[in-house]
């Protein structure tokens, strides 16, 4: 049996996936205050090179050793982890931006929300696909897992795709 990491790795291998920072991360990084933020399964880095270049010191997590290990050393405002997220631990009260692209651990709600400093903000985007895929969110699932924050923006839309993850659901929020 193939574990993650082995999995993530080999999806890496294969296609390194885009260099662009997302879209939603690109129209609100700039109403966290600039500090610390934390990029959840961070892939090849697209979203925290931009944070680095915002100037945020980032903390950069994901299991892919091929990912993180062609991350490791473009900035010294990126700290690389390479760690399993079902292991992994959110320091409370840290940080001044979170960001959550295309992954979803439900496990990790409490602790995202824990790990923000007050005024912090949480950028959040991640698959829906109705409510038979346990690895995509439901409707409102989302927003209702946030609601102790103040939502400042959030929307559940179609986007253009090919695979069966057609839906995003995207939130940006900051804590009280």
């Amino acid at each position: 049996m193939q574990s993650d990491q082995e999995k993530w790795d080999g999806r890496y291998r294969e296609n390194p996936g885009g260099r662009d920072p997302s879209s939603i991360l690109m129209k609100y990084w700039n109403v966290a205050p600039t500090g610390t933020a934390l990029d959840i399964a961070c892939g090849n880095g697209r979203n925290s090179i931009f944070l680095a270049e915002k100037g945020f010191t980032v903390d950069a997590v994901d299991i892919s050793t091929v990912a993180t290990g062609t991350l490791a050393g473009k900035d010294p405002k990126l700290h690389v982890i390479c760690a399993d997220l079902d292991r992994w631990q959110i320091p409370p009260d840290r940080y001044a931006l979170i960001v959550n692209v295309r992954f979803l651990d439900r496990r990790l709600f409490p602790m995202i929300r824990d790990g923000l400093r007050p005024g912090g903000v949480l950028v959040f985007e991640s698959f829906m696909n109705g409510d038979s895929d346990p690895y995509c969110l439901k409707q409102n699932e989302l927003l209702r897992a946030f609601l102790s924050l103040r939502v400042i923006f959030y929307q559940e839309r179609r986007i253009a795709s090919s695979s069966k993850f057609d839906q995003v659901a995207s939130l940006v929020a900051v804590k009280r």
